[in-house]
């Protein structure tokens, strides 16, 4: 009998190929199959497992209603630096690690290569796409608006999304990534609570009335809380401002939510690319920046903690793994029952 918000050990490579092929069965092309298995297994490596495979059964129903393209036609228009790209309602993982590529390209020509992305889905971690820009010696930049799960400061109207954003630059010996939420916490990450039958801390979101709630049932089916008041909010309408109004995408007012299989979603992403040996030579940036993260790290430490850089909780948890992931057996039944279902050449 499974226990409540119980764990299992599991292959990270048995995980890849299960997503891999329920992708496949549904009609997702192989290579675009592997890239959605791997920002999926990546998150779920890096401790992110509110952007893992909990999101698998999502975007597999939303294209068994039609309601997402599983190959899409992706078209793509350049004016010098700047790429608009059309993504054919299809998956976000998809598009944007194509669109992430292109902006690298841009960067090397041009020393920025920007992306402003229309008619996309919802694409995992954000940090994702910074971090394959980073790798390539770019400084990168992701974003991407949402279906309206959060108020105006003050308000208690969905008006906004969680609307995510990373940052992500090469150091000698590391990558800095930071990657966040405007909401004070994603919605996703509340739905890990929700399957662990935990209370979520106080200041993460309101319930439909407007009260103060640590429910998570409560919390997801009521109003999320902008990180930091007044400046989450301020945040959230400025990733709207580059995701939907600049890329021509919904705005979250106007989105639908991702867990939502009777409806398209239409939502805009916003990637930049800054090719760093443009402005001085990358072996330069990177021993710099190693030298400046160093004494950040070798600076004084509060009592019972210590001093890490962004993107380092992460990458430590990727190390650790060796291979095993612990995943929720919930989550573990609901991509099996679905790799029963779709799986292909299972």
């Amino acid at each position: 009998m499974m226990r409540m918000g119980s764990r299992k050990e599991i292959s990270f490579q048995e995980l890849r190929t299960k997503a891999a092929a329920i992708f496949r069965g549904v009609g997702v092309p192989a290579a675009d199959a592997e890239t959605v298995a791997d920002v999926l297994l990546d998150a779920e490596a890096s401790g992110v497992e509110s952007h893992g495979l909990t999101r698998l059964k999502a975007y597999v129903d939303r294209i068994a209603n039609g309601q997402m393209e599983p190959a899409p036609e992706i078209q793509i228009e350049t004016r010098g630096a700047i790429a608009c790209v059309d993504g054919g309602n299809g998956l976000g993982q998809v598009v944007t690690k194509r669109a992430a590529d292109l902006c690298i390209q841009l960067a090397r020509e041009h020393g920025i290569g920007v992306a402003a992305i229309h008619n996309s889905n919802h694409f995992g971690t954000a940090a994702y796409y910074a971090n394959h820009m980073a790798r390539s010696g770019c400084v990168g930049f992701c974003a991407t608006n949402a279906g309206p799960t959060m108020a105006p400061f003050g308000g208690m109207d969905l008006l906004l999304g969680t609307n995510p954003f990373a940052i992500a630059f090469p150091a000698a010996g590391q990558i800095f990534s930071a990657d966040m939420a405007t909401s004070a916490a994603a919605k996703g990450k509340i739905r890990i609570y929700d399957k662990e039958h935990k209370p979520i801390p106080a200041g993460w979101a309101l319930d439909h009335e407007g009260n103060d709630t640590t429910d998570p049932r409560k919390a997801i089916d009521g109003i999320l809380l902008p990180m930091g008041g007044h400046k989450g909010y301020a945040l959230a309408m400025a990733v709207d401002a580059v995701c939907g109004l600049l890329t021509g995408a919904r705005l979250s007012c106007e989105a639908v939510s991702m867990v939502d299989p009777t409806q398209k979603a239409s939502i805009g992403h916003f990637l930049a690319a800054v090719d760093i040996a443009h402005f001085l030579p990358l072996e330069q940036f990177e021993t710099r920046a190693q030298d400046w993260f160093d004494k950040i790290k070798g600076s004084r430490a509060r009592p019972g903690m210590s001093i890490l850089i962004p993107g380092e909780p992460e990458e430590n948890r990727r190390r650790a793994g060796e291979g095993q992931l612990s995943v929720l057996e919930d989550t573990l039944q609901t991509v099996e029952l679905y790799y029963q279902r779709y799986g292909a050449g299972k």
